[in-house]
């Protein structure tokens, strides 16, 4: 068999693979450009946290003093000499799906439990670390030491464990935690 001969017959055996190849390329593109325009949300990131802000909150209004709840749910708590809080969820009741459930509360700790978190807000108020409260539900207010408020995002990292977005906010004159939690 001569050489065009050869290339000829070369030609013809690479040409389907050729297609076969081409056409998946093809599908595949077409597959992650329809995986880029979707992505699925990560319910336990600050954006969704920000996102469940804006959903309307329920609840049953009471404001509760009990301690184990949470104590339970955030051991950084332990030393805890009394505790303002409320709760409930996110949304409209009547839509199926797992709920995102909310807590506002402030709590007094004792000198050792207040330093240990004092600690991760490091500055003193008035400094750049001084923050402002987000909006905490208004049977609260009462509770609310005026400020000022404490910060950082080592403090919210050490409360936003186990699924919980969770802001933390400190009073030095009264050794108070104000928290803001939403979680599933």
């Amino acid at each position: 068999m001569d050489t065009t001969a050869r290339m000829h017959d070369r030609r013809h055996r690479l040409a389907p693979r050729a297609t076969v190849v081409a056409a998946v390329v093809v599908v595949v593109a077409g597959l992650l450009a329809g995986c880029a325009s979707s992505p699925s949300p990560d319910r336990t990131t600050v954006a969704s946290a920000s996102a469940s802000d804006s959903a309307t909150r329920s609840g049953t209004g009471e404001i509760r003093h009990e301690l184990g709840p949470l104590t339970d749910r955030f051991p950084q708590l332990a030393t805890a000499l009394s505790a303002t809080w409320m709760s409930g969820t996110m949304g409209d009741e009547r839509v199926p799906g797992p709920s995102t459930y909310w807590i506002d509360a402030i709590v007094v700790l004792d000198e050792a439990g207040y330093a240990e978190l004092r600690a991760l807000a490091p500055g003193e108020a008035g400094s750049d670390a001084e923050a402002e409260l987000p909006d905490l539900d208004s049977g609260l207010d009462d509770a609310l030491p005026p400020g000022p408020f404490v910060r950082s995002s080592a403090l919210d990292d050490a409360f936003s464990q186990d699924g919980r977005s969770t802001q933390v906010f400190l009073d030095d004159a009264t050794s108070s935690v104000i928290l803001t939690s939403r979680f599933q």
